[in-house]
C-alpha cells in the first residue's frame, strides 16, 4: 500500500479484499464491525494512529461482565495474557466489558492488507476462543480459576481450532 494514504483508508480496502462488512465512524479514523465467530459474535473497532504509524485492533467481549463474576473473570485474563505472544486482554474495572486488543506500528504508514487481516483475525480468534470460559466463570463466578484454565473443551489451544 502507499504510504501517502492514511492507514484508515488502508484498514478499509483491507476489509473490502476480506469481504468484510464495516462501518466508518464520521470524523474519526476508526472503522466499526461485527463478525460471527464459532462461539459468539465478536464486535470490532479499528482505529489508526497515522502519526505515529499504528493500527489498533480491539475484540470486545459479547457481553458485559457481572460484578460478582469480575474477581475470576480478571484473574482469568491475566492469566490468559501471561500465555500470549501476540496481543493482551485487558477489562473496564467499572463496567465489566472485555478487551482483547492487538496493535502494530507500520513503518512509513505502509501496511500490507495480509497484516492488516491477520491483526483482525488475531483479534476474533482470540475473544472467540475464550468466551465459552468467560461465559462459565459469569455463570459460576466461585469456582477455581486455574483448575478451569485446564479444560481444553472452554479454552482449546489456538491450534487447535
Amino acid at each position: 500500500m502507499s504510504d501517502n494514504q492514511p492507514l484508515i483508508q488502508q484498514a478499509e480496502a483491507a476489509f473490502r479484499a476480506a469481504g468484510w462488512q464495516f462501518r466508518p465512524v464520521e470524523g474519526k479514523a476508526v472503522l466499526e464491525s461485527e463478525f460471527e465467530a464459532h462461539n459468539a459474535k465478536v464486535p470490532m473497532h479499528v482505529q489508526a494512529f497515522d502519526e505515529i504509524g499504528v493500527l489498533s485492533v480491539v475484540a470486545r467481549l459479547s457481553f458485559a461482565v457481572s460484578p460478582p463474576a469480575r474477581p475470576a473473570v480478571f484473574e482469568a485474563l491475566m492469566r490468559t495474557n501471561l500465555t500470549l505472544n501476540i496481543g493482551n486482554f485487558e477489562a473496564d474495572a467499572e463496567g465489566g466489558a472485555v478487551f482483547f486488543r492487538v496493535a502494530n506500528v507500520f513503518p512509513g504508514a505502509a501496511a500490507e492488507p495480509s497484516a492488516i487481516a491477520s491483526l483482525v483475525r488475531t483479534a476474533v480468534v482470540e475473544m472467540d476462543r475464550i468466551t465459552p470460559f468467560l461465559a462459565e466463570l459469569e455463570r459460576q463466578p466461585a469456582q477455581p480459576v486455574a483448575a478451569l484454565l485446564a479444560r481444553e473443551d472452554l479454552l482449546p489451544a489456538v491450534g487447535d481450532q
